[in-house]
């Protein structure tokens, strides 16, 4: 398994010196270790657990305000890395954002993308604990400490801190219990996994089409399936606020039965039907004009054997909706990958009808740019403020139990995708503030690239054939019956 590391130091938790060069602390806060020392924690972890650690993201100055590009980039790397059994580590959960609200928005940007997150000093971080962290790290309460001493007695004792997960309730001795319809459905995944061979989107369009619904009432998703697969609560496991203790409840599946199931999900992650976003050309920028999703590239590899016994394969690509590949529901929207890349390239090209070119306001004096550019900022970070305000009220309804903890991750996922959206959206204004300085500059580069579509793509690798393709187009929306392609200004 493979571990990245997230260090980051606020500058008001360093020390500074004063009258006779004695140490004082710069708040009343508790003083974090600096990123040397958080490294060298990080890979001592790694070794004792027997982990890779593959990468190492850092921020120096996380205090309020401040952007932090290391965790941006540790972003853009889950993004574009083939991701597997990773797990981000960090010191702590206050490492995380410069307030409570902020540090729960990174862990589920984190999670969205699929990996799991420990802190070293909180242990591994889920949805129930999540609740758990963020109420001890937002309550200005005085007795905040003594509740954070009681919550981590209750995970020494291996009882229940929050709600259950899936599968369990909570007993009268404070620990997991049996529930027998819950556990019914957790036993029928495993089996689909294990006995059927069955993959996770194939798991939840089975359960989808059987008629089987989450805690909340909704469609089983391929990440609600990959989680669950994964969490050892499931053999009977406790892990909670850095408390670990096997046979603490009952298990719902075999430990055998959960390491084979580990093993096939390894396997599969390494076969060579896998296929990853960068291999297509236009991963990440065609979005579905029926249904308003992005669209995912997928590889299909189909092996059959002729009436002669010779064993024949196909490979098939293309680009589909994304609520069909992750749950196996919604309208069965598609193109082939190769004719949806040639038409953008006709339209790129001017061959084709299709092409919508945005264009900067050219033309205005610098003194209106600027001003236009400074209320669009304005604006941008009002709508981050709000939406930042929205996953505070979604805490503290998840804190009531409404959605239950358990359901953060899921109910989150609407409030993440708006968040990281405005937040592009304020990157993008302000990286076109910048643009308005140079816009001579840019322009003579954005024909080079047109020049090198039209008259040199045949003799160019994939990565600068994409990396054309990036720097010229904005977005690709595709409908039943036409495609719009949208260029950058």
């Amino acid at each position: 398994m493979r571990a990245i590391g997230y260090l980051s130091q606020p500058s008001d938790h360093l020390t500074r010196l004063e009258g006779d060069g004695e140490p004082v602390a710069a708040t009343t806060a508790v003083r974090l270790p600096s990123l040397v020392e958080q490294n060298v924690e990080f890979l001592a972890y790694c070794q004792q657990q027997g982990f890779e650690p593959t990468a190492t993201f850092l921020d120096t100055d996380t205090s309020h305000g401040r952007e932090r590009p290391g965790l941006a980039q540790l972003l853009r790397h889950l993004n574009e890395e083939s991701r597997g059994f990773t797990f981000v580590v960090t010191k702590s959960f206050a490492n995380l954002g410069h307030d409570a609200t902020q540090a729960v928005r990174t862990v589920l940007q984190l999670r969205a993308r699929g990996v799991q997150l420990i802190s070293l000093a909180d242990g591994p971080i889920d949805e129930t604990s999540l609740i758990d962290l963020w109420r001890m790290h937002s309550d200005p309460d005085t007795d905040a400490e003594r509740r954070r001493q009681r919550l981590q007695e209750r995970a020494r004792l291996g009882q229940a801190i929050g709600r259950p997960p899936y599968g369990y309730r909570v007993g009268d001795d404070g620990k997991y219990e049996i529930d027998e319809q819950e556990s019914a459905v957790v036993r029928r995944i495993f089996e689909l996994c294990l006995h059927d061979g069955l993959g996770i989107r194939r798991i939840a369009q089975r359960l989808n089409e059987e008629g089987y619904q989450t805690r909340r009432g909704r469609n089983w998703s391929m990440v609600t399936i990959r989680d669950l697969l994964r969490n050892p609560v499931y053999i009977g496991r406790y892990d909670k606020l850095g408390v670990s203790m096997p046979n603490n409840h009952e298990a719902i599946v075999s430990e055998p039965d959960f390491a084979a199931v580990g093993q096939q999900m390894e396997q599969r992650r390494t076969a060579t039907g896998v296929s990853h976003p960068s291999d297509f050309l236009l991963a990440g920028l065609v979005w579905c004009g029926e249904d308003q999703t992005r669209m995912i590239g997928v590889t299909r590899r189909q092996q059959w054997r002729k009436a002669g016994g010779d064993t024949a394969a196909a490979t098939y690509r293309y680009y589909q909706s994304e609520a069909r590949t992750n749950q196996s529901v919604g309208g069965y929207h598609t193109r082939r990958a190769d004719d949806l890349e040639d038409e953008v390239l006709a339209h790129i090209r001017g061959e084709r009808q299709g092409g919508e070119a945005a264009v900067l306001n050219i033309g205005k004096d610098d003194t209106a740019l600027a001003a236009e550019t400074a209320v669009a900022v304005s604006s941008a970070e009002a709508r981050l403020r709000a939406i930042d305000r929205k996953l505070a009220q979604l805490l503290e309804d998840a804190a009531a139990g409404d959605p239950p903890p358990s359901a953060l991750h899921e109910a989150g996922a609407d409030i993440i995708a708006e968040w990281e959206s405005a937040s592009a959206d304020l990157a993008q204004i302000k990286n076109r503030a910048q643009a308005q300085e140079r816009e001579a500059e840019r322009r003579r580069r954005r024909d080079q690239r047109l020049q090198r579509v039209r008259e040199d793509w045949s003799d160019l690798d994939f990565p600068q054939q994409r990396d054309l393709i990036e720097h010229l187009v904005d977005r690709v929306i595709v409908f039943d019956d036409s495609v719009t392609t949208q260029l950058k200004a």
